[in-house]
């Protein structure tokens, strides 16, 4: 039978691209997207599994920080109810952006913030686990969290961003610690500027690239290759994998 990934903001960008190369691998993907019509588009381009049988790729809109998405009622009428096949792989892609000073800030904005990238993805590992205690799960389990250089390095206009892209890394440590013993592994990764519908405005600024030493942006297939070894790595847990093209050694 084939494994099974749950990727969050698996819609586009990163996180399709890591759907894209486990499709190709023999995953069946469930991807979590805010848009049911982008969803759709991006499940058509994922490779068929020869060996799915009935089960294929699905898609799963709403929004991962409202509490109620993750509850048990809600994932049945989903599909990843009881009696569903084992996530093997859960991937905490989902993510917005900010670009704006903070104190012209809204607590909206920042409440938006945090809740996407930080408060949901601890909702949905929240939710892999307990599947784990019922023993509707068994171990072996990789968990992957897409942080941020900015997480990290810290950036001007990005501070609620950046804030809860560092609470990605800590969670990350904390719970590996936590269910490394249960034959769960915890990693993240740490992309610094990549390809995507996000930085477009950015891509062709030459004083941004002229900072990075490989002197490009990444794409989003390099970063799925990065989450690709994690997943298979049977050692890597609390591994913290910066993919930036050398930016944070500037």
């Amino acid at each position: 039978m084939p494994k099974h990934a749950l990727i969050t903001g698996g819609s586009r960008g990163i996180g399709l691209a890591i759907a894209q190369l486990l499709a190709r691998n023999n995953y069946q993907c469930s991807l979590i997207g805010r848009s049911a019509a982008r969803l759709s588009e991006a499940v058509s381009s994922l490779p068929t599994n020869s060996h799915s049988g009935t089960l294929a790729h699905r898609t799963i809109a709403g929004d991962i920080s409202a509490p109620d998405f993750w509850e048990r009622d809600n994932m049945s009428v989903q599909g990843l109810d009881k009696g569903s096949k084992k996530i093997d792989v859960l991937v905490n892609c989902a993510g917005v952006a900010q670009e704006r000073l903070f104190k012209r800030v809204s607590e909206e904005e920042i409440k938006q913030i945090v809740d996407t990238n930080l408060t949901g993805m601890m909702l949905g590992t929240r939710f892999l686990l307990r599947r784990r205690e019922n023993r509707e799960d068994k171990p072996g389990q990789v968990i992957i969290n897409v942080s941020s250089l900015l997480g990290l390095k810290g950036g001007r206009g990005a501070v609620a961003y950046a804030a809860s892209k560092a609470g990605v890394l800590g969670f990350t440590r904390a719970l590996a610690a936590e269910v490394g013993p249960l034959g769960i592994r915890v990693n993240a990764i740490v992309p610094g500027y990549i390809e995507t519908d996000m930085t477009e405005h950015l891509q062709k600024s030459s004083d941004l690239i002229s900072q990075i030493p490989l002197k490009r942006f990444g794409t989003p297939e390099e970063v799925a290759d990065a989450a690709w070894f994690l997943i298979n790595n049977q050692y890597a847990n609390n591994c913290v994998l910066n993919l930036d093209g050398g930016l944070s050694a500037v």
